[in-house]
C-alpha cells in the first residue's frame, strides 16, 4: 500500500500497540461511535440471534444508541457529519421490523450513504442514502464508488466552510459473499490488480504459533495440517493483499481532493480496522473473534496538525478512545458516560487525558501517568447455534501494558523467546517497545485461563497461567474483575475502585507486599455460562459474587 505508507506511515503516526477489545465487525463500529466498550451498550456480536438479541444493526437500533454517540455531540458543535460504506452487521433501508413508511438516518448525520444488500460484494454494492429506496452501482468496483463519495463531502464542507466529519468503510479485504447466505468467497479483486504478485512466491506468513496446538481456543475450526488447507490460505492472502490496492488507490483519490480544496493541511485524518483477521495461527483456518493478536491488535495510523511526521507511538490505545479523541480535537468535553480517553498524540490533548483518566498524583511523584489496562471480551460475535455452545467464543481477558517486568524471561530456546522478535512479515513482532511489558491474562467460559508475557512471547505460545506466582495472578484477575463490569471512568482507570483512597494508579502499584492480603482473599472471575450477550449474573466477580451487580 504505497499511498498509505506515503501519507500515513511516513506523512503521520503509526499507534504500534492498537487493540479492538471486542475484535469482530459490529461490535467494534459500535464502540468506534460510541465511545462505550460492548458490555457498556451490549452488541456484542453481528447477528441479533433471536433468542437473546445479540447484536447486528438491529439491536442498535432498537438499544437507540445513536441517541448520546459522537455524531450527535458533534452536530452540536457545528460539525456536518457524513458515512459512505459499511454501518452494521444486517441494516437493510427496508427491513422488517421498520415501522411502515419509516426512512432511518441515524441521529447526528447529515448523509448517511450506506451499504445495504451486496455490502460484501465489490461490483455490485447497493447503498441506501439517508434511509431512501437503495440504489445498486452494478460493474462499479466499490473503493471506486466510496472514492467518489468521499469526494463529493470534502468538496461540499469546502464550499459550505462548515468543520466536518466523515467515516468512509469499504468493506475489502472482507471475504465475499454471493446471494447464497452463509457461503463467503476470497474478496474480489479489481481488475487491473488480478496478477499483482503473480509469480513472486507470496504465501501466507508463517509466524511461531503456525499450527501450533492451542487446546485453550475452544472452536470447532482448529484443523489438521494438508497442503489443500495451507494453499487455501495462500490463496486467500493473496486475494486480500490484491483487494488491499483499490483500497490504498481510494486513499490516494481522498487525500488528493482534501489537498486540492485546500483541506490537507488543517484536518486529522486515521486509517485503522474494526478486527483482524487470523489465517493459519494455532491450526485455526481463516477468521477473527478469538483474544489472540491476530485478531485484537489492528493497524492504526493519523495524521493531521501537531502529529508528528513518521513517528510511532507504543502506548496501549483501544478503538473507544477514538470518540473521546475527535471530540478533544474538536476542543469539545468529553461525557462521562464515555469509556475511552483521548489518545495523547502530542501535547495540546495531555490535560483533556490527564482529566478522563483522573489521577491525582502524590506530591514528587514524576508524571504522566498512562492507563495500563484493557479489557478484551467476546461472546461468540459471530454466532454459534446454542447447542454448539462448547465450542463458545466467550471469554474475558485484560491486556496490561506496564514499565514493570512482572515474569523472568524465558530461558534460552524455550518457546516464546525474544528470537521470535525477528521473524520478519508478522504483525506480532510490532508488540515491543523498549521500557515496556505487556501481559495478557484470559478466562474462557469453558474454565480454561492463560496468563502470556507478550514482550518475551508475542505469539503466545508460552501459557504461563501454571507457573506465574499466585500474587500475580491474584492481582491480573482482580483487574480483569473490575473491568468485567466497568462503566465510564472505572473503565479509564480501574484502580480507582480497587483502592479508593487513589494510593494506587497503575499495575506496578498494586503489586506491593502490603497488598498481598487484599488481593488473595478477593473472589475471582466465573463465567458461570457460556453466552452471546453480557448477562452481568453469569459473570462473577468481586463485584457481584453473588449474581447481582451493583456499582
Amino acid at each position: 500500500m504505497p499511498n498509505l505508507d506515503k501519507y500515513f506511515a511516513r506523512g503521520g503516526m503509526r499507534l504500534s500497540n492498537f487493540v479492538v477489545s471486542t475484535g469482530v465487525c459490529c461490535p467494534a463500529r459500535t464502540s468506534y461511535f460510541t465511545g462505550q466498550l460492548a458490555h457498556c451498550n451490549n452488541v456484542t456480536g453481528n447477528a441479533y440471534d433471536f433468542m437473546r438479541g445479540a447484536g447486528g444493526f438491529r439491536k442498535f437500533w432498537e438499544s437507540k444508541l445513536d441517541r448520546r454517540w459522537l455524531p450527535t455531540l458533534l452536530e452540536s458543535a457545528g460539525y456536518e457529519n457524513s458515512l459512505a460504506g459499511k454501518f452494521l452487521n444486517y441494516y437493510y433501508e427496508n427491513a422488517s421490523y421498520f415501522p411502515a413508511n419509516y426512512r432511518y438516518k441515524p441521529l447526528g448525520f447529515k448523509s448517511f450513504d450506506a451499504t445495504t444488500y451486496r455490502a460484501y460484494n465489490q461490483s455490485d454494492t447497493c447503498y441506501s442514502l439517508n434511509g431512501a429506496p437503495c440504489i445498486c452501482h452494478t460493474g462499479v468496483y466499490q473503493t471506486e464508488t466510496l472514492a467518489q463519495k468521499a469526494r463529493d463531502v470534502i468538496s461540499s464542507a469546502a464550499a459550505s466552510r462548515k468543520p466536518f466529519f466523515l467515516t468512509i468503510t469499504p468493506t475489502a479485504p472482507h471475504l465475499a459473499q454471493d446471494d447464497t447466505p452463509g457461503q463467503w468467497f476470497a474478496p474480489e479483486v479489481q481488475e487491473q490488480y488480478r496478477s499483482l504478485y503473480a509469480g513472486e512466491g507470496v504465501t501466507v506468513p508463517k509466524g511461531a504459533n503456525w499450527m501450533v496446538a492451542q487446546p485453550n481456543i475452544p472452536r470447532k475450526q482448529q484443523l489438521t495440517y494438508s497442503r489443500g488447507y495451507e494453499a487455501g490460505l495462500n490463496s486467500l492472502y493473496l486475494a486480500r493483499l490484491r483487494s488491499l490496492r483499490s483500497v490504498d488507490d481510494m486513499i490516494d483519490s481522498i487525500m488528493t481532493t482534501l489537498k486540492d480544496q485546500g483541506l490537507l493541511d488543517n484536518t486529522y485524518i486515521l486509517y485503522g480496522s474494526d478486527n483482524g483477521f487470523h489465517l493459519g495461527a494455532f491450526g485455526l483456518n481463516d477468521g477473527k473473534n478469538t483474544p489472540i493478536e491476530d485478531d485484537v491488535r489492528v493497524p492504526f495510523f493519523i495524521r493531521g496538525p501537531g502529529i508528528t511526521p513518521g513517528s510511532v507511538l507504543p502506548y496501549q490505545a483501544n478503538m473507544v478512545d477514538l470518540a473521546p479523541t475527535f471530540l478533544a480535537l474538536a476542543g469539545l468535553p468529553i461525557p462521562d458516560y464515555f469509556d475511552g480517553l483521548p489518545l495523547p498524540l502530542m501535547p495540546r490533548l495531555q490535560p483533556a487525558y490527564a482529566t478522563a483518566l483522573g489521577v491525582t498524583l502524590p506530591p514528587g511523584v514524576p508524571g504522566p501517568v498512562l492507563r495500563d489496562a484493557n479489557i478484551l471480551e467476546g461472546w461468540n460475535g459471530d454466532y454459534i447455534p446454542i447447542y454448539l455452545i462448547q465450542n463458545s467464543l466467550h471469554y474475558k481477558g485484560v491486556r496490561i501494558c506496564s514499565g514493570a517486568k512482572l515474569l523472568p524471561d524465558p530461558a534460552p530456546g524455550a518457546a516464546g523467546g525474544r528470537d521470535l522478535m525477528a521473524k520478519p512479515g508478522f504483525a506480532a513482532n510490532q508488540v515491543y517497545a523498549p521500557g515496556t511489558y505487556c501481559y495478557k491474562y484470559t478466562v474462557w467460559c469453558q474454565g480454561n485461563k492463560e496468563l502470556y508475557d507478550m514482550s518475551t512471547d508475542p505469539y503466545e505460545i508460552n501459557n504461563q497461567i501454571s507457573t506465574a506466582p499466585s500474587r500475580l495472578l491474584d492481582r491480573l484477575d482482580a483487574v480483569l474483575s473490575t473491568l468485567v463490569h466497568c462503566r465510564g471512568a472505572e473503565c479509564r482507570n480501574p484502580y480507582r475502585l480497587l483502592h479508593k483512597d487513589g494510593a494506587v494508579w497503575d499495575f506496578a502499584g498494586t503489586m506491593a507486599t502490603k497488598y498481598d492480603t487484599f488481593y488473595r482473599t478477593l473472589p475471582k472471575l466465573q463465567l458461570t455460562e457460556c453466552n452471546v450477550i453480557y448477562l452481568p449474573r453469569k459473570e462473577l466477580t468481586w463485584r457481584n459474587p453473588a449474581g447481582t451487580f451493583t456499582s
